[in-house]
């Protein structure tokens, strides 16, 4: 019995097109790390950044969006912690974005999209299990429909893009695997 071959996935034995990360992704991926940049400083920085600061004025959106989801109105644990979360996956995506054109772009790629879908589904999964805490008012003011277009709507890109890249960089990865693993057969 001998040992299985290791092949490095830069060989013939791959598409090249799967040893990079697709532009609409890369796209995707600069996008989200100037909006997470962008929303982690509005939380950060508050109160000087929310409504009546001195700084509201740079985060008008932020400060409508608060009158929804009060995480953002008003300091929250969780949400602070998102923030920093927010800033250190930018770092990642950053070293992702500079390579974008290699195989470890693609993996790290992979890990740091899961990483931003994640984040966005125990976003939700925290409100849900509060009783919608941060949200409810503006269900009890009886703004369904604002409710649904600005603290739902807005936040579901969170999770089908990245959901989206991620199926498409596991995807690549499985591929890529599959080649070697038939090439070192």
């Amino acid at each position: 019995m001998t040992a299985p071959v290791i092949v490095h996935p830069t060989e013939s034995t791959v598409d090249p097109k799967d040893l990079r990360i697709p532009l609409w992704a890369v796209i995707w991926l600069t996008i989200s790390a100037v909006i997470q940049t962008y929303d982690a400083c509005y939380v950060l920085l508050g109160p000087l950044s929310h409504e009546g600061g001195p700084l509201a004025g740079m985060w008008p959106g932020h400060v409508f969006y608060g009158t929804f989801d009060h995480r953002y109105a008003d300091f929250d644990a969780f949400g602070s912690a998102q923030s920093w979360a927010n800033l250190l996956e930018v770092i990642v995506i950053v070293w992702v974005l500079f390579h974008a054109k290699k195989w470890s772009g693609v993996v790290v790629g992979l890990i740091v999209t899961a990483w931003t879908f994640w984040k966005t589904v125990i976003y939700f999964l925290v409100e849900i299990s509060s009783g919608l805490e941060m949200t409810r008012q503006s269900l009890e003011r009886g703004d369904i429909l604002g409710f649904l277009m600005v603290a739902v709507l807005p936040n579901l890109f969170w999770i089908v893009f990245p959901l989206a890249v991620v199926i498409t960089l596991g995807r690549q990865i499985y591929r890529v695997g599959r080649a070697a693993l038939v090439r070192g057969t």
